[in-house]
């Protein structure tokens, strides 16, 4: 294991830029692309050929190709839940629908026998009046 000028051993990475997709490399620990922080810039390409221009072009419209295919599979998981939460709020919607007949049914049968309740209440006292009258 060889060591860079900081005293930790080199890290192999793969390069992932334009001019160097898919290139290995090793590098001090602290090498980070991104921030553009280098460590002790110990580098050293891994293979000894630069790709041809054939093989970066390719790799380039590979990665490039990988990127859309996941940025569309993003898009449609993001379609497929909202299409399921639309399909839940109408289901919920349908069910309550359905159930406002139900409750109209039952608030009328409530009220016919309340309605019944009371005729029959009438009827008998009329009836009971009517008795008491006879037999007096």
């Amino acid at each position: 294991m060889v060591n860079c000028a900081c005293g930790f051993p080199r890290t192999t990475r793969t390069s992932w830029t334009h001019d160097n997709p898919g290139r290995k490399f090793k590098a001090c620990k602290f090498y980070n692309h991104e921030t553009g922080h280098r460590g002790c810039n110990t580098f050293d390409w891994v293979d000894v050929e630069e790709p041809t221009n054939w093989q970066r072009d390719v790799i380039n419209m590979l990665v490039a190709e990988k990127h859309r295919v996941a940025t569309d599979n993003h898009i449609l998981k993001s379609r497929l839940v909202c299409v399921e939460h639309q399909k839940n709020r109408l289901e919920q919607e349908l069910e309550n629908i359905n159930r406002k007949p139900l409750k109209r049914k039952e608030i009328v049968n409530k009220s016919l026998g309340f309605n019944a309740v009371c005729f029959c209440v009438i009827v008998s006292v009329v009836i009971s009046v009517i008795v008491v009258k006879v037999m007096n």
